[in-house]
């Protein structure tokens, strides 16, 4: 089988479409990351310039926790199985074995997610997707029966990381103590590259590694820069390997599912209707029972926090599929001025991706326009939306 593109006519018009969504949404949530030090893009209440963030800059940040965070990642995720799926499917039509063609495809990922995350973002996701990709390549040799219970046999798994995860995030709100955020415009600068990251005690949230992240990124040099993406990469793979690269695993899994029942063509529909709604009311109100209790509560609240971490996983395990159904039942009736864009950007999803990171981080970098450390989350939305 050769390693070329598709023909239009067999491209699925609204799976394109739901592609290009989840990019969207992706880049709604790691706008703050390509802007912001981790320790900042992680805190909920402070501005960039240690004093509380506006109103406008809470609102846009409730509507992307609720609608966005955890949720457009999962949805890629899933619509990534279902094309390597589709792949399979293909090679098996032309009577060949699928992984010829998918070692090469996840091979050039795993090299270009390499060269991703050293040269410009450290938020890289293409060499997980390379690794888990292989898990998802074999499962399309199940049964859709043995299938289904490999998938509730990881979403059991994902429960108890999750189950995990909340326990450590108890012990360290009991007994781990954290330097305060820093006035980072009063701060003054002591240390850079690694020699920060070390008096940081290797703490992405501690002052110094703030300052310090703060200037490599925004005035260079790139070693110092290099340094900071080697870290922050290294940590979010940790991340990935214990939290919520299980998730994308299970959600992976769902779309070869989804390819095996047929759940994303005409003969779907009725099904696809039916979770549409339910989906969406359950998924939200998880969303919002993640959120709320920081607001009502403070976010320093030890049961706000737990229920944060928590809840996002859950509704990131639901909304998923009703922003699915929903666009791929609706997607392609969409204005074209909508549909249209969002159709070439998810045709194009890999090149796509690493323009984004391209464009974000010229805006954001010392070779660039060097923004970093001075967007709010208003402007930086308002960037995610341009690119």
């Amino acid at each position: 089988m050769a390693l070329a593109p598709i023909s239009s006519a067999q491209r699925l018009r609204a799976i394109d479409i739901a592609r290009g969504a989840a990019l969207l949404g992706i880049l709604l949530v790691n706008v703050r990351f390509f802007f912001a030090p981790l320790g900042f893009a992680m805190e909920s209440t402070l501005a960039l310039d240690g004093s509380l963030r506006s109103g406008a800059d809470a609102v846009v940040w409730m509507f992307v926790e609720i609608f966005c965070t955890f949720k457009f990642v999962s949805l890629f995720s899933l619509l990534f199985g279902f094309g390597l799926a589709m792949q399979a499917a293909r090679a098996a039509a032309e009577g060949q074995s699928r992984w010829p063609a998918a070692s090469r495809r996840l091979g050039l990922l795993a090299l270009v997610g390499i060269l991703h995350w050293s040269l410009l973002w450290y938020g890289d996701i293409l060499m997980l997707y390379a690794l888990i990709g292989i898990f998802a390549v074999a499962s399309v040799g199940l049964s859709q029966r043995a299938l289904f219970w490999v998938i509730v046999g990881v979403a059991a798994w994902v429960a108890v990381t999750v189950f995990a995860a909340g326990a450590l995030l108890t012990l360290e709100l009991t007994f781990v103590a954290k330097d305060p955020l820093p006035d980072v415009a009063a701060s003054e600068l002591t240390e850079r590259g690694f020699s920060a990251i070390r008096a940081a005690r290797f703490d992405p949230s501690n002052a110094a590694w703030i300052e310090a992240e703060i200037a490599a990124f925004a005035e260079g040099p790139f070693h110092d820069a290099l340094v900071f993406r080697c870290w922050l990469y290294t940590y979010s793979f940790i991340a990935a390997i214990f939290s919520y690269g299980w998730h994308s695993l299970l959600m992976m899994l769902c779309g070869v599912y989804a390819f095996k029942a047929r759940l994303f063509t005409t003969e779907g529909a009725s099904f696809r209707r039916r979770i549409a709604v339910p989906g969406l009311v359950i998924g939200l109100a998880l969303s919002l029972g993640s959120t709320l209790p920081s607001l009502l509560l403070g976010f320093d609240n030890f049961f706000a926090q737990i229920a944060n971490l928590s809840l996002t996983s859950l509704s990131a395990m639901v909304l998923p599929f009703a922003y699915a159904a929903i666009i791929v039942q609706w997607g392609p009736r969409l204005p074209s001025l909508i549909a249209t864009p969002l159709e070439r950007a998810g045709r194009m999803s890999f090149t796509v991706y690493l323009c984004e990171s391209l464009l974000c981080t010229a805006l954001a970098s010392w070779w660039g326009f060097a923004w970093f450390g001075k967007v709010d989350d208003v402007q930086a939305t308002m960037i995610a939306v341009a690119v």
